[in-house]
């Protein structure tokens, strides 16, 4: 079992954001595969907090700028690596870049997103990040996946990245024919996802959360909560928690 928190060690402020199936609203609950996640391994540690949901860029400079806090899930990226501390993976994933089917569009390399009208990121996300890095001009924000996809939908951006995993989720929170989407041939990454922890928070703190993560991939637990979510991704699941 994990080892018990000490009196004297800071309460964690846990925080996250809209991104079905991991974290979303329901009837006035959070819900999820990360929600569920975390409440287990607060189990493991004998802790509770109450989760807060902020859109993605609130919640990713409440990280940086707050004490004893962490956010999940969220991609562990170079730019990212050493400005906080990791625990997980949770699970990885391809990201593709989308596009409404029967657009017309011909892709298949990067450099061709640079002579579309608009592409479709999330305010201060790892896509974000990484795109602008590349000298992408024709970037359209967003305070979601969720908002970002349906801006695709309505035609007001080309394309979009997402997650190959999660993308059936927010076809269906956004009420879109799946049908009506189609992946292109450009991956922007793979996405590796993880709870992070802000930089000032102890090592033994961050190792406690670690070993409540190990624990429940090691009792099978990791892998019923994953199969609630993802009942056809078993064996994607299984790798990945070995790593």
């Amino acid at each position: 079992m994990t080892k018990l928190f000490a009196k004297d060690n800071p309460q964690v402020r846990f925080i996250t954001h809209p991104l079905p199936p991991f974290s979303y609203q329901d009837n006035g609950s959070l819900s999820g595969f990360s929600i569920d996640i975390i409440q287990a391994m607060m189990q493991h540690t004998q802790q509770t907090a109450n989760i807060q949901m902020y859109p993605f860029n609130r919640a990713f400079q409440l990280l940086k700028s707050q004490p004893n806090t962490a956010l999940f899930v969220i991609a562990k990226r170079p730019e990212r690596e050493v400005s906080m501390k990791w625990v997980g993976p949770i699970l990885s994933s391809g990201v593709y870049f989308y596009q409404k089917r029967n657009s017309g569009l011909s892709l298949a390399h990067l450099e061709d997103l640079k002579h579309v009208s608009n592409v479709g990121v999330v305010f201060g996300n790892a896509d974000h990040t990484f795109l602008d890095s590349q000298g992408f001009t024709n970037l359209s924000t967003d305070k979601s996946q969720l908002q970002s996809l349906k801006m695709l939908n309505y035609g007001r951006v080309d394309v979009a990245p997402m997650s190959e995993l999660i993308m059936p989720f927010l076809a269906k929170a956004a009420g879109i024919d799946i049908n009506s989407i189609e992946r292109t041939p450009i991956k922007l990454y793979d996405s590796t996802l993880y709870i992070a922890f802000s930089n000032d928070t102890t090592d033994e703190v961050v190792a406690l959360w670690q070993q409540a993560f190990d624990e429940l991939k090691s009792s099978g637990q990791y892998q019923t909560i994953y199969q609630d979510y993802f009942p056809t991704e078993t064996a994607t699941a299984t790798a990945t928690a070995k790593q």
